[in-house]
């Protein structure tokens, strides 16, 4: 079994143990009344229509490839992100290898009035109702992992969020296609071996008629520069940025990064 099959087991449990407290019916009733008070839609893709390539920053504190990252806390980190020219921030939620929870999502608005997409493994609409109630505007849908992406496209536009559907290969997209995703996520990282390969944003631009966002495998400036010149509208960054504890370091980083992207 490798990192993606355990996590996905390890969902699975929580979720049918989260169902046991609260239905799914009663969570999506919950979701709907509470996403219905919120006159706020679509921010996150809002973010995509300004000029240049947008910034996208995660809090991500540990992953399978890097083990444990950062030592700041949730707060230091939104904080940073609220005062640097940060377009939208993305939350780990993941528990078993992000070592997050679906609270550091609801904490992150405290902090922020940017637009937060929820970043996780999507394998049960039960997880959609979640992220409604804990503010995100914008869920992850991964092709090959989420089990129905019509349907939770369809969930998420409907509580009034967007949704990012992540591919990996031209296979993915045409999987996606006929769905009309408004924002693609191009993960440059192979989930099988973690490997990166700038090159597949490049490699799938060229077959994405909407919003692509390009994620993972940004080190440093020049990395940024490459996938906006390889047509990316939006760049999703986290380790890189979270590598240093220095918050010093870090804003100085960020704004180089918004310079260069816009």
């Amino acid at each position: 079994m490798n990192k993606v099959e355990e996590i996905i087991k390890n969902k699975r449990t929580i979720i049918e143990n989260k169902k046991k407290n609260i239905s799914t019916e009663d969570l999506k009733r919950k979701a709907c009344d509470f996403k219905s008070t919120n006159s706020i839609k679509y921010e996150f893709q809002d973010k995509l229509k300004e000029d240049g390539c947008s910034l996208i920053c995660e809090y991500k504190v540990a992953s399978p490839s890097k083990g444990h990252i950062s030592n700041l806390s949730l707060e230091e980190i939104i904080r940073i992100y609220d005062k640097c020219p940060v377009d939208a921030i993305s939350i780990l939620t993941e528990n078993l290898y992000f070592n997050s929870n679906l609270k550091n999502l609801k904490n992150a608005k405290k902090f922020t009035s940017k637009p937060l997409l929820r970043k996780d493994f999507f394998i049960d609409e039960y997880m959609i109702y979640e992220a409604a109630l804990n503010d995100a505007s914008c869920v992850l849908l991964i092709e090959g992992i989420t089990p129905d992406i019509e349907e939770y496209l369809n969930i998420t536009y409907e509580l009034g969020m967007d949704a990012i559907v992540e591919c990996h290969s031209i296979e993915d997209l045409l999987n996606v296609e006929k769905y009309n995703p408004q924002i693609i996520g191009v993960n440059n990282r192979n989930l099988k071996d973690f490997t990166i390969n700038l090159e597949t944003t490049k490699e799938l631009k060229e077959f994405i008629p909407n919003y692509m966002i390009s994620e993972s495998g940004v080190k440093n400036i020049r990395d940024a520069q490459t996938l906006k010149s390889y047509g990316a509208d939006g760049v999703l960054i986290g380790s890189s940025i979270l590598e240093s504890n220095n918050k010093e370091v870090i804003e100085s980083y960020l704004n180089d990064l918004n310079h260069v992207l816009k």
